[in-house]
């Protein structure tokens, strides 16, 4: 029995859809901030993993869509990468090695240059309809560990506040998506969902049974029609705080539809 991701995908396609949302809401109420457009290529150089389910989805669109000489091109670039990352990698293990301290060794990972195999010769995404989440919302403060990031081209000034996407929330959505994955296909791997690889890498891999560590008569698991899903909240109130509402959203409607009263949060989805 062929392995159906379809579930899992249409999970993670509802995340993107809030995700695009949010940004086209920042993008309406702040374009002199949100410098975003074709032709910049800033996010393609950036450094980051993506999630299994992630992994995976941008796997079946990019085998979808390409192949022949345009496919062997990107899977030359996305070897190249790799190397890159692998690079960078020994450097901060040794950086770590030598003693060097935290804060020093991933500011100099932030400001690594990688760039994306699936940035085209016309700089334009090769796969923008199903680029990563991390690249839909690079132009808009998002906020990681509790710091706040922002692209070197937007506008946004360090200090002040602005409507800022949680991602540390909006990855334990994905990771739970790949966990779920990790069960309902019967994985002899117990941190399977937890896995986090390079787009380079996510685009080579064959995530065949052998890979994913399902035996040849594991079947997926049917579906619970009582679980939940869990709630769509990925918004946090300022670049550096806890995800959640602002005492000015205690009149949000229980339907968790955006707050449009609340002058520094946006919260869509779910209930707290």
């Amino acid at each position: 029995m062929a392995l159906d991701f379809t579930e899992y995908f249409k999970k993670y396609e509802a995340i993107v859809a809030e995700v695009d949302a949010v940004f086209k809401k920042i993008e309406t109420e702040m374009p002199d901030l949100v410098k975003c457009g074709k032709g910049c290529s800033d996010c393609c150089y950036a450094l980051f993993d993506v999630t299994l389910v992630e992994a995976m989805y941008i796997n079946a669109k990019f085998n979808e869509k390409f192949s022949g000489l345009e496919r062997s091109a990107i899977l030359d670039r996305a070897d190249r990468a790799d190397r890159d990352i692998h690079k960078l990698k020994r450097k901060v293990y040794k950086a770590s090695q030598e003693g060097r301290p935290v804060n020093e060794i991933l500011l100099e990972v932030a400001k690594a240059r990688v760039r994306c195999p699936m940035l085209g010769d016309d700089n334009l995404c090769s796969i923008y309809e199903h680029r990563p989440i991390t690249c839909r919302l690079y132009g808009v403060p998002t906020s990681i560990g509790g710091k706040a990031h922002t692209c070197n081209q937007a506008g946004f000034k360090g200090g002040e506040k602005y409507p800022t996407v949680n991602m540390d929330i909006i990855l334990d959505r994905l990771l739970a998506i790949g966990k779920e994955l990790q069960s309902g296909i019967g994985s002899r791997f117990s941190e399977l969902g937890e896995m986090l690889l390079p787009v380079s890498m996510a685009i080579v891999t064959d995530y065949d049974e052998g890979y994913l560590g399902v035996g040849e008569k594991t079947a997926l698991r049917e579906k619970n029609p009582e679980e939940e899903a869990r709630p769509a909240e990925i918004i946090a109130p300022g670049a550096a705080q806890k995800p959640g509402k602002s005492e000015a959203c205690a009149s949000c409607s229980e339907s968790g539809s955006a707050c449009e009263s609340c002058g520094e949060s946006i919260v869509i989805g779910g209930k707290e």
